[in-house]
This record gives C-alpha cells, sequence and structure tokens, in this order.
C-alpha cells in the first residue's frame, strides 16, 4: 500500500513458487482422499482436473486485473487525475483547454506554468499504457476502482466474511490438534476431559490458543516477506508429510494390503459427485493473496510460470495422494481425515508427525491470510477518511501516532479471531457458510468480474487516448491493439468469463446439496 507501511520487500520466483504451494495446500488437503475414493479414480481425477484448471484460469484473472489497475493507475497519475472517477486530484488541476492555450504566455503563474507543463508532458508523450506487477495491489484497491457501489459492498462483505471466517478456523484448529495429541481425548462423545491436576481439556485448549497468538501474532505487523523461513520450513515439513503418508501406503500395497487395479477402475459413484466439489471445492484456494505474493517476486516476466507450476505441483501432489489412498484402502476404510489412517502405526513416530500435518500447514498459512486482510482493512480505512488516493510517494508516519496507526490495523486483523477461538472450539457453523459462499466468491467470482471491468475500462480509454482510431479493441480482448498486456490472461476470450460464471452458479448448487445432505 502506498504510503502505508513499510517496503513489501522482495524474493526469487522459487521463493513466490513457495508462498503460493503453501498457501493453496492448506489441512483441507487431508479431506481430499475421502471425497476421491468415494466417487471412484476417474470420477475423482477428472473432477480434480477440473477444479484446478478453473481455479488456474481465475488466478490468471488475477493477474491480469493487478497489471491492468497499475497501467491505468499510473495513467492518472500522468494526468494529474484520481483513477477511481477521473477528476483532477486538486483545483490548481482543473484546467480547461484555454488554459492549455495559455500555456506559454507570460501572464500564467509560475505555479499554474508547471501544472500545465506537467500535463502537456503526459499529453504529448506517448499514449499507451505500461502493465506492471511491481506495486503491491490489494483486493479492495482493484475493487474500488473498476466496480460500482454495489460492487464494492458485496466484495467487502466477501472478502471480510471469508477472511475473518478462515483466520477463526485457524485459531481453533491448530490449538485442538495441539490438544488431542498431547491429551487425547478419552471417548468420542467426552467434551471437557482432565489432562492432569492442574489443567483440564478446555484449560489447555485455552492456553495453546494463547502461545498460537503470541508465536504467530507477531507476523502479522510485517509484510509477506518476513514470514519467508517460516514458509520454507513448512515447505519441508508439508514435502515430508506427503511423502511419507505416499509411501507408507505404497507400503501396504505392496505387502497384499492394497486394492487390485480392476477393484479400483470399476468402482464408479457418480452420485458422490456433489459431495466431491463441496468436500473439495477450496482445494486450489489462493486468490485472496495473489497480490500480496506476486508484488516482491524479483523477475516479473516467470510470474506466469510461478503461478502455472504450482497449480500442477498442487495437482499432482493432490492426485498422486489420492490415488495411493484409493488403492490402499477401501472407499469406506479412508477417514474423512486422512492422517487418521496411520494414526495407529506400528512405528508411533510417523503417527505423532502425521498428526502435527495440521498444526504445520494452517500455522504457516495463518500470517498470510492476517496479512492480506491487515492491508485490505487498512484500504478500507484510509478510503473512509480520505476519499483521494494516497500518493505513492507519500511518506508514513512517524512518532507515536504512526506507530498506532501502523498497528491499529493489524490488531484489528488479528485479535478478532483469536478472541472467538479463545470462548468457542466449535466453528463449524463458521466453517460451512465461509467455505461455502464467501469463499467461492473470492476465488472465481471476484477475479472474474474484476477482469471483465478491467477490460471494458481500458477499451474505453484507450479510445479516448486515440480517438481517431476505429475499432481498436474487439470485445473480449484483454488490451487495445499495439498496447497488449503482457500479463494478461491466456483466458482471453470472452467465452471464459462467462464459462466461470455458469460453473460457479453449477458449484453453489451443489456446495448447497452437500450441506443439505449433512
Amino acid at each position: 500500500m502506498a504510503g502505508g507501511g513499510p517496503s513489501i520487500g522482495s524474493y526469487s520466483p522459487l521463493t513466490g513458487f513457495v508462498f503460493i504451494f503453501n498457501l493453496i495446500v492448506g489441512a483441507g488437503a487431508l479431506t481430499i482422499p475421502h471425497a476421491f475414493a468415494n466417487v471412484g479414480l476417474i470420477y475423482g481425477a477428472v473432477a480434480l482436473s477440473i477444479l484446478a484448471s478453473v481455479s488456474y484460469v481465475t488466478a490468471t484473472f488475477m493477474i491480469e486485473a493487478i497489471a491492468g489497475v497499475n497501467a491505468l493507475k499510473r495513467r492518472a497519475r500522468e494526468l494529474g487525475l484520481d483513477a477511481t472517477n477521473g477528476d483532477e486530484k486538486r483545483p490548481l488541476d482543473e484546467l480547461s483547454d484555454s488554459d492549455d492555450g495559455d500555456a506559454h504566455t507570460e501572464f500564467v503563474p509560475l505555479m499554474k506554468q508547471d501544472v500545465l507543463e506537467r500535463k502537456l508532458r503526459a499529453k504529448t508523450s506517448e499514449l499507451r499504457f505500461h502493465f506492471d506487477l511491481s506495486k503491491k495491489m490489494e483486493l479492495a484497491e482493484m475493487a474500488e476502482l473498476l466496480f460500482n457501489h454495489r460492487g464494492i459492498v458485496a466484495f467487502y462483505a466477501c472478502i471480510t466474511v471469508y477472511l475473518y471466517g478462515d483466520l477463526a478456523i485457524y485459531a481453533v484448529a491448530v490449538p485442538k490438534s495441539l490438544r488431542e495429541i498431547i491429551c487425547p481425548r478419552p471417548s468420542a462423545d467426552a467434551i471437557v476431559w482432565e489432562c492432569s491436576d492442574k489443567f483440564n481439556s478446555s484449560d489447555l485448549y485455552r492456553l495453546f490458543v494463547v502461545l498460537f497468538g503470541l508465536l504467530l501474532g507477531p507476523f502479522t505487523f510485517g509484510h509477506v516477506h518476513k514470514t519467508r523461513t517460516l514458509q520454507l520450513v513448512s515447505t519441508v515439513i508439508r514435502h515430508a508429510s506427503f511423502g511419507l503418508m505416499i509411501v507408507l501406503a505404497i507400503i501396504g500395497i505392496a505387502r497384499g494390503h492394497g486394492r487390485s487395479v480392476a477393484d479400483v477402475v470399476s468402482y464408479e459413484k457418480p452420485a458422490n459427485v456433489a459431495t466431491f466439489f463441496g468436500v473439495c471445492i477450496y482445494s486450489f484456494m489462493c486468490h485472496h493473496s495473489v497480490p500480496g505474493l506476486v508484488a516482491p517476486i524479483t523477475d516479473k516476466s516467470k510470474v506466469g510460470m510461478v503461478l502455472a507450476s504450482a497449480f500442477v505441483a498442487v495437482l499432482s501432489v493432490y492426485f498422486v495422494l489420492c490415488a495411493s489412498a484409493t488403492f490402499r484402502f477401501k472407499p469406506e476404510d479412508v477417514e474423512d481425515v486422512y492422517t487418521l489412517n496411520f494414526k495407529d502405526y506400528p512405528v508411533q513416530a510417523f503417527g505423532y508427525f502425521l498428526s502435527l500435518f495440521p498444526v504445520f500447514t494452517l500455522s504457516a498459512s495463518f500470517p498470510l491470510i492476517c496479512i492480506t486482510l491487515r492491508e485490505n482493512i487498512r484500504h478500507l480505512a484510509s478510503r473512509m477518511s480520505d476519499p483521494m488516493p494516497p500518493s505513492d510517494a507519500a511518506t508514513p508516519p512517524r512518532g507515536l501516532f504512526g506507530f498506532l496507526e501502523t498497528n491499529m490495523y493489524a490488531l484489528v486483523a488479528l485479535l478478532p479471531p483469536l478472541v472467538v477461538a479463545f470462548f468457542t472450539e466449535d466453528v463449524s457453523m463458521l466453517v460451512g457458510f465461509t467455505g461455502a459462499y464467501a469463499g467461492l466468491g473470492i476465488q472465481w467470482i471476484v477475479p472474474t468480474f474484476l477482469v471483465f471491468c478491467l477490460r471494458r475500462r481500458l477499451a474505453v480509454e484507450w479510445k479516448q487516448m486515440h480517438p481517431m482510431e476505429v475499432a481498436v479493441t474487439r470485445p473480449g480482448t484483454a488490451a487495445a491493439r499495439g498496447n497488449k498486456n503482457r500479463f494478461a490472461s491466456p483466458f482471453a476470450h470472452q467465452v471464459w468469463l462467462y464459462m466461470v460464471l455458469a460453473f460457479s452458479l453449477v458449484s453453489v448448487a451443489l456446495i448447497t446439496i452437500t450441506h443439505g445432505m449433512h
């Protein structure tokens, strides 16, 4: 954010790949094998590939939208305009055509002459858009530039519900997982049980909530690149966990405890496809944090490759994990959370290590989502207090006031989820609503509408910049002819937008059916 906080830092494309991979592969990956096995190998592979493809398409929409919004804002700065509505930033800039004609007369005041020269330089410079990803661009900033009032309200409702809900879920899941490992539940229906002379299960859970906040909370006050070490360690642990589960499943198959190829291939349950979509639809979710993750990548020309590689890697890991589970266990034996299939493994260390998988994955994702929420709250607050967008060269506030202002947004993002987690362990209703509808909006619908509005806006402004040109753009293209957005989505045709929206409606129906069944 311009004028809001310290530098965003930078990292290599490989580190960017790690960040995106970690964000996509959350603890939700452990629920995929159960749904996959119960729908069948062929149906599961096809459905998982479709989900990956649609999510990748909308992720490329996000990249295109970031570059396009940067181009619009840069063009507006060159002309001294507010990109949101095209108005002049200051009354001093409100110059008529007649003013331009007087630009070189001796009667024009010196200060006004400087402004006129700036405008004339912008008008006589090359009339083109400059697409780049260097400036950090939050979703909120993009929505306010491209959406109308109702769209902005819907966007803020969607992203606030989703991100706060996600953080609350994480803040509950990690302490609960740690408690279940250290103080196992004596029976399935036990609510509160004794763990020691000083702690019962509820006390231990709250202690872990506090420790969770103290250990991960400080990352919320920095920027994404500050979590680099955490992300790299988490990546090693995730790969080790996935690799261990795959190897253990293969060992079981080799010992004759698995299913035959004929049995696996012949098992088909298309009736379970709705349940599969309801469970796995967010298996490729990263869109809310894409703006903050791509800006620090040093070589922007490799952003497209980084994004595609991350999606291919995640899909490959998911497929190998699910296929090994399907060949190793009968569908009815695959647990809802796949790590539970190994809790009684003869080597106890493996069971403990895999039980900690949700702790590692959610702990690494928590700071990223918290930072995303913080920056969107910061942007909303700045727009409410000052309708004019801050200058890119604005100096961050200093002193006590600056310290409080800089850290207030981090506290607003961090504390509510921790408070919710401290007072309740049951967030099942939150999981259902947050994941089912708000998440779908952020993952597919918002990126689609962002790129739709962006392409129309670019076409209109290009024609204003080149009034003598005729039909320089056509519907469905990402940029004007001769001024192509080098970060444009390869899915440039308008048909892709309608296909994603149609698929989103189908997915909402499938999710609703799934929740109705449960």
